[in-house]
């Protein structure tokens, strides 16, 4: 009884102490009545989302996707962070912001980051999802943390 009470606190202290990591992406409403009242469409709701939260617009990979400019967003030792955007309109009334981060190593090489931790995830988005809401492109996560409100009990 005694060693399963040691390892039941280590699994809770190990599990406890693990960073909160997400997906590389969020999903924002489009707000309809806002897009009546305003009469721009969603892809210049966007450009100006972005642009207002600090990001420089480049060219998308296809004609429905705005992307975003590099950002350096953390400087270590051996490598820098970086992150670039890619917004696109789902269905009409979604929205897409897929997060692309990468790691940039000293000597040049590039490696794509598969996750987001909570505190880079935070300085990314911390600007844009006020600028987005302005636009009337209102947050509404991811599917698992949508998941995880739906089925939340209270």
């Amino acid at each position: 009884m005694r060693k399963t009470g040691y390892i039941l606190i280590l699994i809770l202290f190990v599990t406890g102490c693990s960073p909160k990591l997400s997906p590389l992406y969020r999903d924002y409403e489009v707000d309809m009545e806002q897009t009546a009242s305003v009469g721009s469409d969603v892809y210049e709701r966007i450009e100006r989302g972005l642009s207002d939260a600090g990001w420089a617009l480049t060219e998308g990979i296809t004609d429905n996707v705005v992307a975003t400019e590099t950002r350096t967003f953390r400087q270590w030792g051996l490598y820098s962070v970086e992150v670039e955007l890619e917004v696109a309109p789902v269905g009409g009334d979604y929205v897409r912001l897929m997060v692309h981060p990468f790691r940039v190593y000293f000597t040049g090489a590039r490696s794509k980051i598969p996750y987001l931790r909570g505190s880079l995830a935070r300085s990314v988005l911390k600007d844009l999802h006020a600028s987005f809401e302005n636009e009337g492109l209102i947050h509404i996560g991811t599917a698992q943390s949508r998941d995880r409100a739906a089925t939340r009990v209270d």
